[in-house]
């Protein structure tokens, strides 16, 4: 079992060229975009376990880990994060309002024009001019 306090997962599921971007509805990030996302809790045994059950609340997406992207500092609660890559497996996206107010699929470039997270901004400024990170 591996350490997971105060680290988080982002998760980037991709349709095509198009990822899947949420918009907060929290007080603390009202009006960011950003992938699904959360804290690893107590009873995840693994970052793959947080994946999954993240997508699922935030989404009702089921999700298969691929891998793991790229780690960082954290925005807000957390001190750590990883940007995982994952496959979407099923599911109707049905977003919970108490965390986002809509959803959108889109490009990099498309993504890079909305108010993002400072940390998806890096990671997709990363992945835009080529630095290693990349997914399939």
């Amino acid at each position: 079992m591996q350490n997971l306090e105060g680290h988080g997962v982002v998760v980037i599921i991709k349709q095509g060229d198009k990822i899947l971007l949420l918009k907060d509805s929290r007080e603390l990030m009202l009006g960011y975009w950003g992938p699904p996302h959360g804290r690893c809790e107590p009873t995840d045994n693994s970052e793959e376990e947080t994946v999954v059950r993240e997508v699922m609340e935030e989404t009702n997406l089921k999700v298969k880990p691929i891998k793991k992207l790229w780690t960082t500092e954290a925005d807000t609660k957390i001190k750590t994060v990883s940007f995982w890559e994952a496959d979407l497996v099923g599911g109707e996206i049905k977003i919970d309002p108490s965390e986002s107010s809509e959803y959108g699929w889109f490009t990099v470039d498309e993504a890079l024009k909305l108010k993002l997270y400072p940390g998806t901004k890096n990671f997709l400024e990363l992945v835009k001019d080529g630095y290693g990170i990349e997914w399939a």
